[in-house]
């Protein structure tokens, strides 16, 4: 498409999208105690959880911060309906990925939050390189999209584990 044509009409003015919410308004549904209790189970240590909290729902972009928010909420709506213990998180550190401008002044540092391969190695099976592969995809990115997905397999771990004693 060629803005410059003088045969192509101006382009139309944009509407006030309907949808759209001011910043103020559009994380009202966050409920920062739900989700601390969610995170508790996962990460004990309240410094270390409030952190974690603030990557997923107070950086980044406001529709990850709402998503992230609303995912894990209702992965904790369907664990908490299926009865079981569970086992304390183990499994890989994720790095946490720094902007370049950082890397040299900042040590390296790991997320507080592991990621559990249990299941990961369920679903790949032995092939090592695609484990490999699928955690660099699960933690690699800013915080908001790492976290959301450690405590995304986390939490479906868990529910895999628990659905597993109750058969």
């Amino acid at each position: 498409m060629n803005l410059t044509d003088p045969d192509m009409p101006p382009p139309k003015p944009h509407k006030h999208d309907k949808r759209h919410l001011p910043a103020s308004r559009a994380l009202r549904f966050v409920d920062a105690a739900q989700l601390d209790a969610l995170l508790a189970t996962l990460v004990p240590e309240k410094a270390e959880r409030e952190f974690v909290q603030r990557c997923l729902v107070d950086e980044g972009p406001l529709h990850h911060r709402g998503a992230n928010y609303l995912l894990l909420r209702l992965l904790g709506l369907v664990l908490a309906r299926v009865p079981g213990v569970d086992a304390p998180l183990t499994g890989e550190r994720v790095p946490m990925r720094l902007p370049p401008h950082l890397e040299d002044e900042v040590e390296e540092g790991h997320f507080p939050v592991p990621l559990p391969t249990h299941a990961l190695r369920e679903l790949l099976g032995d092939d090592e390189q695609a484990m490999e592969a699928a955690i660099d995809c699960l933690t690699d990115g800013p915080p908001q999209h790492a976290l959301a997905n450690v405590v995304m397999v986390a939490l479906l771990e868990r529910l895999l584990a628990r659905l597993e004693k109750k058969g």
